[in-house]
């Protein structure tokens, strides 16, 4: 069973808003399998500019799934983010079982069929990692025309990893030591 919460950032949360985001929650509940009790963490944003974005997080002990969408209404916003959630659970499913029977735990979602041949990796490439500043990853990323950039931070040794966000900017993820 799915349960949520819901929080609004310069959102008024009204009833109608609140029965809407039950409703689209419940769509999940099918493809939980049996005595599976997770929480969806469902963040509204208004922006100035009169876009709305709707965030939905459910978080299992070895695992994240993220939904997320905007656009200019709430009710489309949310039910964008709940499709992107479907969508992931149907194309994943059979994997995050496996895994979470590797982990101890019971499988998440009803088992379903679904083909793993597109799940192979048909390509492997080995790169050297070089020490640099991610101002440099940056600019390597964009003379490659590539949307994520592997490096060995100068400063502290670590692995760290550069992409382009949609938005056109970008974002540094940083491993721990």
């Amino acid at each position: 069973m799915l349960s949520y919460n819901l929080r609004g950032d310069d959102v008024e949360i009204t009833d109608n808003l609140r029965s809407y985001v039950t409703d689209q929650i419940a769509k999940l509940d099918p493809y939980f399998a049996e005595g599976v009790n997770a929480v969806a963490h469902v963040n509204l944003f208004g922006f100035k500019n009169g876009n709305v974005k709707a965030e939905i997080t459910i978080i299992f002990p070895f695992l994240l799934l993220r939904g997320e969408a905007s656009g200019s209404e709430y009710h489309e916003s949310v039910a964008a983010a709940i499709t992107h959630i479907k969508e992931r659970i149907e194309k994943y499913q059979n994997r995050i079982n496996e895994k979470s029977k590797v982990h101890g735990e019971n499988g998440i979602f009803k088992d379903t069929k679904i083909d793993e041949s597109k799940f192979k990796i048909v390509r492997k490439k080995r790169v050297p990692l070089k020490q640099m500043t991610s101002d440099e990853a940056i600019l390597r990323m964009d003379l490659l025309g590539h949307d994520f950039y592997i490096f060995r931070d100068i400063d502290n040794g670590t692995t760290d990893i550069v992409y382009r966000r949609k938005d056109e900017n970008c974002g540094l993820i940083t491993t721990e030591k």
